[in-house]
């Protein structure tokens, strides 16, 4: 992983001299042949850019959780998900622009710009550096969250292992590979699935910063009469607010998956989806918790403040 950050530099330097400069990169103008405002498009791009960062924002305590205190995740978090990822995201516009300069052939693939060189040897380290990368952003990001999600659902038959191999077959057959086939497709592919879990944060924000208030009782989660159990293990509330996250952006969803005759005002709205969906299922858990009120833990002991646990307390609460 350390050889990789230093590629990417490597293939923006390449890039950027080869296309003569800055200048040449960042003057080209831009092209949208279908009317679609500019302003929609630049939504549709930053929902595609918050996809894969919504995962992430909901896994992220598979690995927070092996802090000492939530203090320390802080300057990581912020440097690896704003300004690295940002800076990818810069790197990459740009040598798609400069590859289009150098070889007139617009391609948002960098796998597709190391196939125009003429280079073997570099179209070789170039691939395997790609898989590299491929490979530990899926075992971090998807990987290590889908193996102790199942392990918990399934304890005495899947453990950590197991659940990856798991995971890996489900890949495969996904055939990720048509997503991946165009910019389009993996756009719309992005844009989709960051709507679901938009909706999914929504829920959980609203649930612990606001209902709860950030007291959470640790051993109340795995009590079949504690204040998380709901109704027979399921909050009707959370499924009846998800649901109404993801409704007003499935007419645009359907049009970004061909179909046609979706109204204008539905596809633009799709454009916010992740952001639509989050607001709406967020409010409509408040209001239903309003109406519904949902059981919350007392303040008599065993309760901790969300921002002051550290793993040694957590572990301590158990016993």
């Amino acid at each position: 992983m350390v050889i990789m950050p230093i590629f990417g530099l490597a293939l923006f330097i390449w890039a950027v001299a080869t296309a003569h400069g800055f200048g040449p990169v960042f003057s080209k103008p831009s092209q949208i042949t279908d009317g679609t405002p500019v302003a929609v498009v630049f939504l549709q791009c930053v929902t595609s850019a918050i996809g894969p960062k919504a995962t992430l924002a909901l896994n992220m305590p598979d690995f927070t959780r092996y802090a000492h205190s939530p203090r320390q995740i802080i300057w990581t978090q912020a440097l690896g998900l704003i300004v690295l990822v940002s800076l990818c995201g810069v790197l990459g516009a740009t040598v798609t622009s400069a590859s289009e300069i150098i070889y007139g052939v617009q391609t948002w693939n960098p796998l597709q710009v190391a196939a125009l060189w003429n280079n073997r040897a570099a179209q070789f380290f170039a691939a395997l550096c790609w898989s590299l990368a491929a490979i530990g952003t899926n075992l971090s990001a998807n990987s290590v969250s889908f193996s102790n999600d199942l392990s918990l659902w399934f304890p005495r038959y899947i453990n950590a292992r197991r659940g990856a191999y798991v995971c890996a077959v489900l890949s495969i057959l996904s055939c990720p590979w048509y997503i991946q086939e165009d910019a389009a497709s993996f756009s719309s592919f992005l844009g989709g699935y960051s709507l679901f879990l938009g909706s999914l944060a929504g829920i959980i924000i609203v649930d612990y910063w606001i209902i709860r208030r950030r007291q959470l009782r640790v051993h109340s989660l795995y009590d079949p009469r504690g204040t998380h159990f709901f109704t027979r293990g399921f909050n009707l509330r959370a499924f009846a607010a998800f649901i109404c996250g993801i409704a007003p952006n499935l007419p645009g969803l359907a049009n970004a998956c061909g179909q046609s005759g979706v109204p204008v005002g539905a596809v633009y709205l799709y454009s916010l989806s992740w952001l639509v969906s989050i607001l709406v299922s967020g409010g409509v858990y408040w209001g239903l918790c309003k109406v519904w009120p949902v059981a919350v833990d007392d303040d008599e002991g065993g309760i901790w403040e969300g921002v002051e646990v550290t793993t040694k307390e957590v572990e301590n609460s158990a016993h």
